[in-house]
């Protein structure tokens, strides 16, 4: 299929196969097509509120679709069916998927559940890098993605995930981020690994008919903090050492991706589909919600996981060190060399929210 054709069969088997309807969403460039969600007032809708509320998801809820591109053959694509559970495989939704496109127009992976990637172990860095441990004073810790500048304002600041920077919408203006996270030996009470203050990020909404986008934060520098605002390293692999170029955001499914987060370091894989909606994940925090995201990234590791729990927040560059997307969630399982998934927000995306600009000192 081109990318019209596959882009009108997802959204036929969202219709048709989940029982979903196109919702209203701001207006995206090289959108991936309409977003679509339960219905509220609907048996899909009542079933999918009836089974989180006992703490599990609907199948609807354990499939995601995406656009893969072919082997070989870069302008034709085919749909990518993720399910979190082999049994689905063969569930009503997944069948009635393949009967709308062909079997040889689309792919089953099996996944595994999704998971925002939640930490390990890091250290101190100073000057502050990309990929170092960092977080809200009441979250663990997660991944300083990149430094960004306010479009507004000008105040230069770390870019990661809600879910790391304010504590799954439970931070407030001006709360402290720390660095290292208060896992790896941060703490609100030891100003020397106090580095930022939370300034803005983008609600997380966890209606079963929401469409979110994106799961990003902002929180200006204090003053004083040095930082290495143009370059990605890795003390631990030779290979981690580039320039932040200006952002791509034209990424093809089956492009070559690398990163370097706070648990896994360096990592190299590339993007499996693009455009990949109904993305349900359970979400860190006290009640553990969970949240759907649509038209993200799909990624695997060339060579086992891309990343791993702590590397939320690390931002994704192409071989040319151009920023990508923003990392937020992944499984344990799937993909072609069955390390796991990971599931990022397009970088555009994220910076627009927020109304921020890459920085690198220029």
């Amino acid at each position: 299929m081109n990318r019209d054709g596959a882009i009108n069969a997802k959204a036929e088997i969202f219709r048709k196969a989940f029982d979903f309807r196109e919702v209203a969403s701001a207006s995206l460039e090289e959108s991936d097509g309409p977003l679509f969600a339960a219905p509220r007032g609907t048996e899909i809708f009542d079933r999918i509120l009836t089974a989180r509320r006992r703490r599990s998801l609907d199948a609807s809820e354990q499939i995601a679709l995406g656009l893969l591109r072919r082997p070989r053959v870069q302008a034709d694509l085919k749909i990518g069916i993720f399910v979190q559970d082999e049994r689905l495989r063969h569930s009503a939704i997944v069948e009635m998927a393949l009967g709308i496109v062909g079997e040889r127009e689309a792919e089953v992976i099996v996944t595994g559940p999704v998971r925002c990637q939640t930490p390990v172990n890091a250290g101190t860095c100073r000057p502050l890098r990309i990929g170092g441990s960092v977080g809200h004073a009441a979250v663990t810790a997660g991944t300083l993605g990149c430094f960004v500048r306010c479009r507004t304002s000008g105040d230069v600041g770390i870019l990661s995930n809600n879910h790391v920077l304010a504590a799954t919408n439970a931070g407030a203006r001006g709360d402290v981020i720390l660095q290292p996270g208060r896992a790896d030996g941060g703490c609100g009470s030891l100003p020397t690994t106090h580095v930022a203050e939370l300034r803005d990020f983008v609600p997380i909404d966890f209606a079963p008919d929401a469409a979110n986008l994106v799961d990003c934060a902002f929180a200006p520098l204090t003053n004083g903090v040095g930082r290495t605002t143009d370059r990605v390293s890795d003390p631990l692999c030779l290979r981690a050492d580039w320039s932040v170029a200006t952002v791509d955001d034209l990424i093809l499914a089956g492009a070559p991706v690398r990163k370097v987060g706070r648990t896994t370091g360096y990592t190299e894989g590339s993007v499996l589909a693009i455009g990949v909606d109904n993305v349900v994940v359970r979400m860190p925090g006290r009640t553990r919600k969970i949240a759907r995201f649509d038209q993200q990234f799909a990624i695997a590791g060339s060579a086992g996981a891309f990343s791993s729990g702590g590397d939320s927040g690390s931002l994704i560059f192409t071989q040319e060190g151009h920023p990508a997307a923003l990392l937020f969630a992944g499984t344990e399982s799937g993909g072609p060399q069955g390390g796991g998934i990971t599931y990022a927000n397009p970088i555009q995306t994220v910076l627009d929210s927020l109304n921020l600009d890459i920085y690198t000192g220029q």
